[in-house]
């Protein structure tokens, strides 16, 4: 039995199956797994610059609430609030850091 086959029209709009050189085959089912990976990398490309946009956001809001914060704070003093505000900041920006990196 034929494994790989095409299809050929013919006048009448019946698809009749014709078979085809393995080789041909091979390099048809060569070149749709191509391109099927390729569209998986672009779509794996465009969720990491979508999740890397949102993170940015994220981290200038983040740190816009430090900022007044630490406005609000006397010289002398940190609340334990901003300080962990702070550790947020840096774990959200080590985790954007290194989703570039990849």
């Amino acid at each position: 039995m034929l494994k790989y086959v095409r299809f050929a029209a013919i006048a009448a709009g019946v698809l009749i199956a014709v078979p085809m050189s393995s080789a041909r085959a091979q390099n048809m089912e060569s070149a749709a797994v191509k391109r099927m990976m390729n569209s998986q990398a672009q779509m794996a490309a465009s969720d990491r610059q979508k999740k890397m946009l949102a993170d940015a956001d994220e981290l200038l809001a983040k740190a816009q609430l430090l900022k007044a914060a630490v406005d609000q704070t006397r010289k002398d003093e940190l609340s334990i609030d901003v300080i962990r505000q702070a550790d947020e900041i840096e774990k959200l920006a080590k985790s954007v850091k290194d989703r570039m990196r990849q």
